[in-house]
């Protein structure tokens, strides 16, 4: 086996662990707070730092650091890359330090304000708890990319699982030790720090192994080029990860200001649909980009536009039927997997509905994943940003306005339409910018695809109603459901494209 290969089948591997660890982590913490203000407010609390996580940390940080580390390693030697990485490290972390006593400021701004309702001082109170957190896991990130830029990636991408076993541990001993909510969001509280402390340590020890420390021989003049470099790429990712982050953001915490249990219902509903998308779009994204680069570098227009074009079909066909199973069965998956301890079937049933709604967002957030690669493989970075920005107003607008209706589940209606709006804005760019016919190059699997989503509902519902005159408890029915009749009904969705002798299914059963 070549290198290249073990390293993919490592990451792979490591990242669905990463994936069912993460679900777990999820199961067990609603098990034991329940849909609640207080799993709200740890939710609440938690999606601050994450944020910042996300946008300093394994996004736009991440993809500005790894090209200009790799130049250097390039153009000179890796020690010399190494050199460079500890003048970095020192200013990001003075940085992130200021960034942190910021936010606690800001904080107990908010806190001060008298009328602050429970659950909102509640998750201020956390957020300030998992500061450091956001600390640790912005340079987790940055050992990470200097790590995969030198042909390291086991322990970077064996880190996160490492974060959700901790938490897995810490909620555990908090549920046997039979303590209260507050007991437990405090081992939560622990376990995220602890897990963000070890998500650190594991990737600096792996580049102290190749002769990294914080010794700085060399003169900061000499990368001067490099840190400009640097911040010329960190901006725009920045403003790009920015846009994508704060809808959710906005989300969250609009959900807070209805209720107790509107954000645990919203975040449940979001994490389910993220599963498949996570697992599939991520997946054929992944593939495709490194393909669409090279063939707008050096073949024709044309060629790009046939890449662009089958990356599009593998997504319908793989994403549209998650999208309908999970739409399906959503009651059903939500008892087998979080219908434990104090997360109870009146839960169940609050959820269910947001979930569907986001089920149908899934197909547009995935295509739109994959349109923005598009762009970036196409050496377009401003036109995708521009139009995240646009969603972005448009969502806060619609959430606004739909909530007063709806509540949370006119959140969730926002967040589709947001969704669809964002997938029409941006294939309609990609057909403008490189002459693409999505009609005409996809017409040919629509009824194939439709005919097979079909024969998935027929499946699915003709099962339910079938197990509904034995005498089961709804959790009996529920697992028969999802280990029964989700993969018949995948079985019969590929055998009728089969049928229809869909080229496509070459890639997706490779």
């Amino acid at each position: 086996m070549s290198k290249d290969l073990k390293n993919v089948v490592s990451v792979s591997l490591t990242t669905v662990l990463s994936r069912v660890t993460g679900l777990l982590r999820d199961v067990l913490i609603f098990a034991a707070l329940g849909a609640s203000a207080w799993s709200s407010a740890f939710i609440v609390g938690f999606t601050i730092p994450n944020l910042f996580r996300r946008l300093f940390g394994e996004g736009a940080l991440s993809s500005a650091f790894i090209p200009v580390f790799s130049t250097i390693i390039k153009k000179k030697n890796v020690q010399s890359a190494l050199e460079f990485f500890s003048h970095f490290i020192v200013r990001w972390i003075f940085l992130l330090t200021g960034l942190a006593i910021a936010l606690v400021l800001i904080v107990q701004v908010f806190l001060s304000i008298d009328a602050l309702p429970e659950r909102w001082v509640l998750s201020f109170k956390i957020f300030q708890w998992l500061l450091p957190y956001m600390i640790f896991i912005c340079l987790a990130a940055i050992f990470s990319g200097a790590l995969n830029s030198i042909g390291r990636f086991f322990s970077a991408s064996f880190a996160p699982v490492l974060f959700n076993l901790v938490l897995i541990v810490t909620v555990l001993i908090g549920i046997s030790k039979g303590g209260s909510e507050s007991g437990i969001i405090i081992w939560l509280c622990g376990g995220v720090l602890l897990g963000g402390l070890l998500q650190l340590l594991l990737p600096l020890m792996d580049l102290k192994k190749q002769g990294w420390s914080l010794d700085r021989n060399n003169d900061v003049a000499e990368f001067s080029e490099s840190f400009q470099s640097f911040w010329s790429l960190f901006f725009p990712s920045l403003l790009g990860a920015a846009v994508l982050q704060i809808n959710i953001l906005v989300s969250r915490l609009l959900a807070h200001t209805l209720d107790d249990t509107a954000v645990s219902f919203l975040y449940l509903s979001s994490r389910m649909m993220e599963l498949p998308l996570g697992v599939f779009t991520i997946a054929i994204v992944t593939v495709f980009f490194p393909i669409m680069s090279r063939t707008f570098e050096g073949d024709s227009l044309d060629s790009f536009v046939k890449v662009i074009l089958k990356g599009t079909r593998f997504i319908l066909i793989i994403v549209l039927p998650a999208s309908v199973g999970l739409c399906v069965l959503s009651k059903e998956i939500l008892i087998v997997l979080f219908e434990w301890g104090s997360f109870e079937l009146s839960d169940v049933n609050a959820t269910v509905p947001i979930l569907i709604i986001y089920t149908a967002a899934l197909p547009f957030y995935s295509i739109t994943t994959f349109a923005i690669r598009c762009f970036y493989a196409g050496k377009n970075m401003k036109l995708p940003v521009r139009i995240s920005i646009h969603i972005l107003i448009l969502n806060t607008i619609f959430s606004l306005i739909f909530m007063n209706f709806w509540g949370v589940h006119g959140l969730a209606l926002a967040n589709l339409l947001s969704a669809i709006l964002h997938t029409v804005f941006a294939l309609q760019a990609l057909k403008e910018n490189y002459m693409i016919s999505f009609i005409k190059g996809l017409k040919h699997i629509f009824l194939p695809i439709l005919v097979g989503l079909f024969a998935i509902t027929a499946i699915c519902i003709l099962g339910k109603i079938g197990l509904s005159y034995f005498d089961f408890t709804h959790k009996v029915n529920a697992f028969i459901s999802v280990f029964s009749l989700i993969p018949i009904s995948v079985g019969c969705y590929f055998g009728v494209l089969r049928i229809f002798k869909i080229s496509d299914l070459s890639f997706v059963k490779s």
